[in-house]
């Protein structure tokens, strides 16, 4: 006999969990057990869901987790990395607080290793909570040129502008769209100075995402030139901007306006209800205005400790050191370093 509110582990991909996060309405990409295979796949951790059902077997709340470990930070249990934010998913404000609980009963288990969650739990004594980022979303409606109007001024003119300069959009969701996009990513983060994702990854958000029809690709061209590409994501209600990459040499013909521009009125004219621009550091106030430009709610972005975190990672401390050897560097340097870096600077 299932006890109520009982606590347990669910596969991602089992059927319990995938039909109780497809009911959810609040869902995103982010959910699907489609996201969480990349992840777990490419840096080889172990996916797990931590949920409550009740008296019947049915789940109730529950949150996607990975374990991941390396011997520069040990164990940790992550929801999820490389993820800007995963809230738990619940079914009422009583299964929340239900899950809340047994995050902590099991944080208190010597055999659980610390958590660290892209969400603001509910206040709990046990929990430590922090911000150093923000998060825009734009909400969308049926009317797309009614959502171009809240734009400010200067968007709408970069907008029209990369269009009279013949710059065009080109959708993608071939693995050659994705090697494209691959190519201008790899200059834009040598750039940064920050290491790239392994090319493993995109593969593998080909194949379990764009090929799903999960995501496309959006290339903007001027003439023969690749001028800027981004990757967007959706489910349910909400469409997700995850990457982006630009040519230094082609920002003047704006051509991220119209590619945002492109998504934004694809994502009205198929009943998105939501535009989620992805998380900003708190201290970039230039992308911050950029991304508020497009008539996008501005709000904190929170996560949760269990236990409380006294000290900072290791590789944190190397990443100054890492960004100016790869700024100054060949591509291949930024895609080495990827490699063996990655899966540890989160």
């Amino acid at each position: 006999m299932i006890k109520p509110w009982e606590q347990v582990f669910l596969d991602p991909a089992g059927e319990p969990w995938v039909e109780f996060v497809s009911a959810r309405s609040t869902a995103n990409i982010f959910h699907h057990s489609a996201w969480t295979n990349l992840i777990a796949e490419c840096y080889d951790y172990r996916p797990f869901v931590v949920a409550v059902q009740d008296g019947d077997g049915a789940v109730r709340a529950g949150i996607p987790m990975m374990e991941t470990g390396s011997r520069l930070r040990g164990r940790h249990w992550t929801s999820l990395p490389f993820t800007d934010h995963c809230a738990p998913l619940h079914d009422s404000a009583v299964s929340s607080g239900r899950l809340t609980d047994s995050l902590v009963v099991l944080s208190d288990d010597s055999n659980t290793p610390p958590m660290g969650l892209r969400c603001n739990l509910p206040p709990r004594a046990a929990i430590q909570t922090y911000s150093h980022h923000v998060l825009h979303t734009v909400q969308l409606a049926q009317d797309s040129d009614g959502v171009f109007r809240r734009f400010q001024p200067m968007h709408r003119r970069n907008v029209r502008t990369s269009e009279k300069k013949g710059v065009r959009i080109e959708w993608g969701r071939g693995h050659e769209d994705l090697d494209a996009f691959y190519r201008l990513h790899l200059e834009t983060r040598r750039r940064q100075g920050v290491p790239i994702q392994p090319r493993r990854f995109f593969d593998l958000l080909g194949s379990n995402l764009i090929d799903k029809g999960l995501g496309f690709v959006l290339l903007a061209y001027k003439d023969e030139q690749c001028l800027a590409a981004a990757v967007f994501l959706h489910w349910q209600r909400t469409l997700t901007y995850k990457f982006g990459a630009s040519a230094a040499d082609g920002l003047s013909l704006r051509p991220n306006n119209l590619l945002f521009w492109t998504a934004i009125r694809w994502g009205c004219e198929n009943g998105y209800d939501v535009f989620d621009m992805g998380r900003t550091d708190l201290a970039n106030t230039g992308l911050r205005a950029f991304k508020s430009g497009w008539g996008a709610d501005e709000v904190p972005l929170t996560y949760s400790h269990l236990p409380p975190r006294t000290e900072g990672s290791a590789v944190g401390h190397l990443m100054p050191a890492v960004n100016a050897v790869i700024s100054h560097s060949p591509l291949w340097v930024c895609r080495a370093t990827g490699e063996l870096l990655y899966k540890y600077v989160e």
